[in-house]
């Protein structure tokens, strides 16, 4: 099971836990580039840890009841805003390039960049740039897709094998909790 670390809690918690203000998710982004470069505060294995949660479908950072599915397509949202285009590495259902920006948006896409040209900061340019995007490119869509038609039973294999937890409102949590 990939466990969640304080390094991991600390990022997500102090910077890309969502909430009602943006700044502090925008702000984390734009400034990805930089720690990732630095490794500042153990950015790196944050990312390596993202990316194993998104794998194995162990992490809810959403509040409330949201379904594993949910809670797994906003880690990836995160990941793209972070890291970029590039799939995590050994993402079961990654999201097709195209997509990004165009059947599929981010807090980023809709908080950072926003609708005019006019008003796109540099740092928002310098975001779209190494993604390949324009301001023109983005179209906002949808923030996550349906779930696959394997997904559950992805979930109650990886259950069982120990790679992440069982939640109450999974059909097998009382069988395995």
């Amino acid at each position: 099971m990939t466990p969640m670390t304080e390094i991991y809690r600390l990022w997500v918690g102090n910077w890309f836990a969502g909430g009602d203000e943006p700044e502090t998710y925008i702000e984390g982004c734009e400034m990805a580039p930089e720690w990732l470069a630095e490794d500042t505060d153990g950015f790196r294995a944050f990312r390596d840890e993202l990316a194993a949660h998104i794998r194995d479908s162990s992490d809810r950072s959403l509040p409330g009841n949201e379904p594993q599915w949910v809670n797994d397509e906003w880690l990836r949202n995160l990941y793209y805003d972070l890291f970029g285009p590039e799939p995590p590495p050994e993402d079961p259902y990654p999201v097709p390039a195209e997509d990004w920006s165009q059947r599929r948006w981010t807090p980023y896409m809709l908080y950072g960049v926003g609708r005019s040209e006019e008003l796109l900061s540099d740092s928002a340019r310098a975001w779209l740039a190494a993604r390949g995007l324009t301001i023109n490119d983005v179209n906002k869509g949808s923030h996550r897709r349906a779930e696959p038609d394997d997904y559950q039973e992805r979930l109650e294999r990886l259950t069982r094998e120990g790679a992440r937890p069982s939640h109450p409102d999974e059909p097998w949590h009382a069988e395995l909790a």
